[in-house]
Parts: structure tokens; sequence; C-alpha cells
């Protein structure tokens, strides 16, 4: 069956782009990559949650009411003076 359609300009240079790498026509690109993407519509992909774990510093109780970045940038000036 025949039919008409518009195609974004940059979906159809990756399309004609991905036919030529693989040496297919380009309809057939386009039929699989519709194919694909009617499978996969109704699905959702679900990241997993990134989790960060805090670690204590085991800093002298004189420094624990100093912000850390605030003891890098002391450390770093005195480097530089050096």
């Amino acid at each position: 069956m025949r039919t008409t359609i518009s195609i974004n300009d940059a979906i159809l240079k990756d399309l004609r782009t991905a036919a030529s790498k693989a040496g297919v026509p380009f309809r057939t690109i386009v039929h699989e990559a519709l194919q694909v993407g009617l499978r996969n519509l109704g699905r959702t992909t679900r990241q997993p949650r990134f989790r960060v774990f805090s670690h204590p510093l085991h800093t002298k109780e004189a420094f624990r009411v100093v912000p850390a970045n605030q003891l890098y940038d002391q450390l770093e000036a005195e480097q530089d003076r050096r």
C-alpha cells in the first residue's frame, strides 16, 4: 500500500544514512523502524534510580563547623603561596 507522510528532515537524513550503511532499500529501513516503534509503543522504560551514599569524613572536631569546600579552598590557597 502506498501512502504519503511527512518526515522531519533530521529523521529522514538518519533513515537514509542507516539504509546506505545497511545496504538495503530506504523503504526497508522505514518499514523496520516503524515495526520497532509500534512494538515498543506501549512500553515504558524506567531507568534505575541513581543513588548517592554519604561517607563520614572523619575530620577533627574543630573543622566540623567549616564546610568541606571552604577547607579545600583554604588548602589550595596555601599551596599556591608556596
